[in-house]
């Protein structure tokens, strides 16, 4: 029986388009629907430039992503790439619980920023709320990879209308998009290089997700082909509707007012209209969900690869029978979200979890890096690009660091 269990893997049974509808659903989230409003900021007319450079940055670590996630396609794939590049048993297994870590303080952030919506609308204890969701999304994860990315696909879709609407209803005139493009895209009047660099730093962090389509590339049907086009698909498809936001942003709403909104979205069409703005804040609402079962998929995969390598207990190895799941790892993942959100203070937990992605950011972009160098020793097709931009985008992801933390102090 025992022999048995062993024998049953996760199903591969995704596609190209549902791994990238779920690579732009973790990327859009909620965080395009306040965070557009806090890189004006900053920034001020010049927001959309500042995506414009945070995308260019981040674009750099998904082309890493693209190369490696079909190259070694298992669960917990950061796991692998250092374990390859470096030989490290202990540095690979600092990287995916890195991960796991981070996913569960996002998950759990996020997930109070759902209770937080709801509130908008009905008022019940947080803890019911947390518990009751948390429940409905495990419960989805466990019945199965393809079903959940279904749902994350549609919700996705609905975030992408969401944002297609405010866009349309916002109505920006062509002409006066033309006699703005410079104090947007070039030079504005009493904004400095520095300031247009803070907001891109901020405005980096929308594009964080693109990661986690590594940790479901052991469940595509053919991972070679899909991964590459997914990661780099949903990425770019992120990267022109966060910009086009941002030029919606900053042309409907005086500068004053978007620099301190929380809901820049909403904002934007309470002069279109009331119904505009509960359609807005219920296209949020759906929006959040999606961020969390997004997390506890690939937390639940990490967590998998890590019980694989033996650097997690055997029990989170065991898939469920019928629904080919890894079942004990999504329970505790979404078990450990639920108790973060309710017990601990997340704002200070989040914060960390910047530097903790970032740093693995660094490594997986080292790793390929690695990986290049080391094909061209063996003789293997050399491409200088697959070797000079990773290792660009780790001196990058390094300079992210050095500046978080000199901001601190």
């Amino acid at each position: 029986m025992s022999d048995e269990k062993e024998q049953i893997g996760l199903k591969k049974q995704l596609g190209t388009v549902q791994i990238l509808l779920y690579g732009v659903g973790t990327m859009l989230g909620a965080g395009i629907y306040v965070l557009v409003g806090k890189v004006a900021g900053y920034a001020g007319t010049l927001a959309p430039l500042s995506f414009l450079i945070a995308g260019i940055l981040a674009g750099l670590t998904a082309y890493s992503y693209s190369l490696l996630s079909p190259r070694f396609p298992k669960s917990g794939g950061e796991i692998d790439y250092v374990d390859n590049a470096f030989h490290s048993k202990r540095l690979a297994t600092l990287v995916g619980w890195s991960v796991v870590f981070t996913g569960f303080i996002s998950a759990a952030a996020i997930i109070k920023g759902f209770v937080g919506y709801l509130d908008v609308f009905i008022e019940l204890p947080d803890a019911l709320v947390i518990i009751v969701m948390m429940t409905l999304l495990c419960m989805l994860a466990i019945w199965g990879i393809g079903e959940s990315l279904n749902v994350i696909g549609l919700i996705t879709l609905i975030e992408i209308g969401g944002l297609v609407f405010v866009i349309v209803i916002a109505g920006v005139d062509l002409d006066k998009f033309t006699s703005q493009f410079s104090q947007m895209f070039i030079e504005a009047p009493g904004y400095d290089v520095f300031a247009v660099f803070q907001g891109a730093f901020l405005a980096f962090y929308a594009f964080v997700g693109f990661e986690d389509l590594a940790n479901v590339a052991e469940e595509a049907k053919d991972p070679k082909k899909s991964m590459p086009i997914a990661i780099m698909g949903s990425f770019s498809i992120a990267l022109f509707l966060y910009i086009t936001v941002a030029i919606v942003a900053v042309m409907s709403l005086p500068l004053n007012e978007l620099s301190t909104t929380n809901a820049p979205m909403a904002d934007i069409l309470s002069s279109k209209g009331p119904q505009y703005v509960y359609i807005i804040s219920l296209i949020s609402l759906v929006a959040v969900l999606n961020g969390v079962l997004a997390q506890v998929i690939m937390g639940s995969r990490v967590l998998y690869g890590l019980a694989e390598r033996n650097n997690a207990p055997k029990l989170f190895h065991q898939v469920h029978k019928k629904f080919q799941t890894p079942l004990p790892a999504t329970v505790v993942i979404s078990f450990g979200i639920m108790v973060l959100a309710i017990f601990v203070p997340i704002v200070q937990l989040a914060n960390t979890t910047s530097y903790v992605i970032i740093s693995v950011f660094v490594l997986v972009n080292l790793s390929q890096a690695k990986l290049a160098f080391n094909d061209f020793g063996e003789k293997k097709c050399w491409s200088t690009r697959k070797f000079v931009l990773p290792l660009i985008a780790a001196l990058l992801c390094i300079v992210f660091l050095v500046y978080k933390v000199l901001a601190v102090l």
